[in-house]
């Protein structure tokens, strides 16, 4: 299946119903039961924000008049939060032109007047996941552009830097020259590899969704990295499968697989493990020992090389991201989670 970037964020959505009246919500409830979502719903504005602060919600739904918190209110302290996603609000006495404002100027996307009607429900709802959707989208695209170009000024500029200084010794000796060489050298690694990214990443107007065998890319990466079968070990995998983007998942094993076969003597290990409701790859290694704060800066995207910028910015793409821990005895494990 092929499916555009700006659906992924909305192909699935968790949405928040939040109605004092349960008939209105059990209706709501049945016109969203023929879309692929997975509902929340409260009868209180109390009830609601409970439910914000301990699930992923993508989108909410709320009544206006409720006893307690009321609906403008509750659309106060979710944007409060740092909430980013839709908020519909729904009310059948607040019609005025004031009430209009005053719940777009609280933070409402959209606004609905009730009786509710099906078609209008369903329409408004999803024309506003479809833009908080484009929003997402467009704010991934300019966190790539931007870590490219500060990769490209930062690392690349450093190194060139480093070569001008050395050029200006002169005459250079035998060890000036062996520096200059190696820096050169890095550079043409980083710059084709930084273009094999650009060329990658910024041409990828789709993603392909599809539901594969975790077995299938195994043996790909097993082939691709045939020159180290000494040292590499698959467990776990047999049977196991998901829905994600084959092509994107590859590219981010491969970067991992390259750092951890580079930084590390020892055996690097490709671990797939089942969970409730995702499956864990992790890569490991018996490298170099890292300190707490020298892995916290790799997980977060600060200070890393350009293998792990590629696999935090296409991990985004898969709406995961990457995480790490220290290993007794030295080593680093480096992992993500994928919904089955």
């Amino acid at each position: 299946m092929k499916q555009p970037i700006a659906n992924l964020l909305i192909r699935s959505p968790q949405l928040l119903l939040v109605d004092d009246d349960p008939e209105q919500l059990n209706q709501m409830i049945e016109w969203l039961g023929t879309r692929p979502s997975r509902l929340f719903q409260a009868r209180t504005g109390e009830q609601a924000l409970h439910i914000v602060n301990k699930n992923s919600v993508d989108g909410i739904v709320t009544d206006w008049q409720m006893p307690g918190i009321s609906g403008i209110e509750l659309i106060k302290q979710v944007r409060a939060t740092g909430f980013k996603g839709p908020i519909l609000i729904c009310t059948g006495l607040m019609l005025s032109p004031e009430n209009l404002q005053q719940a777009f100027a609280a933070g409402a996307s959209d606004y609905l007047r009730k009786p509710l009607h099906e078609i209008e429900f369903l329409t408004r709802l999803e024309n506003s996941l479809n833009l908080y959707a484009q929003r997402e989208t467009l704010s991934l695209f300019n966190s790539s552009q931007s870590q490219f170009i500060q990769y490209l000024t930062e690392t690349l500029g450093d190194n060139l830097q480093q070569l001008l200084q050395s050029q200006q010794l002169e005459p250079p000796s035998t060890s000036q020259q062996h520096f200059q060489h190696q820096v050169t050298e890095q550079l043409i690694q980083q710059f084709n590899k930084l273009m094999l990214w650009a060329r990658y990443r910024f041409s990828l107007n789709h993603v392909h969704f599809n539901h594969f065998e975790l077995r299938q890319l195994l043996k790909s990466l097993e082939a691709h990295f045939v020159t180290h079968q000494q040292r590499l070990f698959f467990r776990g995998g047999k049977q196991v499968f998901l829905h994600s983007d084959l092509d994107i998942l590859q590219r981010i094993l491969w970067q991992l697989l390259d750092n951890a076969l580079s930084y590390t003597p020892g055996e690097v290990v490709v671990q797939v493990t089942e969970l409730p409701q995702t499956v864990r790859v992790a890569v490991q290694d018996r490298g170099t020992a890292l300190s707490e704060g020298d892995l916290e800066r790799l997980v977060l995207n600060q200070q890393t090389g350009m293998g792990l910028r590629i696999c935090h910015d296409l991990l985004e793409l898969l709406g995961s991201r990457l995480q790490g821990q220290l290993r007794r005895g030295g080593g680093v494990r480096f992992f993500f989670e994928l919904s089955r």
